[in-house]
């Protein structure tokens, strides 16, 4: 299914980056998701099998139709057609990436066993931008007092752990050969 998604978020960024739309398209995915959220019988009403296609896309057309950018109304009107309406949120994650990617920008996940200042946060953040040599970094802290102390950083499917509870285990190996 994942390749599913990424296929429709790529098609959308291929056009959006065309038109110079990408930043209005990741704004207008949030603002579809918020009402998906704040209104689930809508929501529920979109994805039910008993609903004609046409009242779906027409309520759709109704909600969102000149408020949101035409590319997106196009996906979600063929994600409707497909019965793969549900997959909006992966696909959003996915066009998100991709912005960031085609932007240049790396995405991390720092974890750590306790909070970090924002000063060392940022150290961590430049120097995985200049390592990876892109022009910003967007970083998401993650708190993980298992880690007991020290931090893990993950690029992408890539780990760089570099805390206690992973030199433990590492210890650990060691000793038991």
């Amino acid at each position: 299914m994942q390749l599913v998604n990424t296929r429709y978020a790529e098609a959308l960024i291929d056009v959006t980056e065309e038109k110079n739309s990408t930043n209005e398209v990741l704004n207008d995915f949030a603002t579809i998701l918020k009402l998906f959220e704040e209104n689930p019988e809508f929501y529920s009403f979109l994805l039910n099998p008993q609903v004609l296609i046409e009242t779906k896309k027409k309520a759709m057309q109704n909600v969102f139709g000149g408020r949101i950018e035409e590319e997106l109304l196009n996906l979600l009107m063929l994600l409707l057609d497909k019965g793969r309406l549900k997959n909006i949120r992966s696909i959003m994650d996915e066009y998100s990436r991709m912005a960031d990617e085609r932007k240049d920008i790396l995405r991390m996940k720092i974890i750590s066993a306790f909070p970090l200042e924002d000063m060392q946060i940022d150290k961590i953040k430049e120097k995985y931008r200049k390592l990876y040599n892109k022009t910003d970094v967007k970083a998401k802290f993650v708190l993980d007092e298992s880690l007991i102390g020290g931090i893990r950083i993950q690029i992408g499917d890539k780990i760089i752990d570099d805390s206690i509870k992973a030199r433990l285990m590492s210890l650990k190996e060691i000793m038991l050969k």
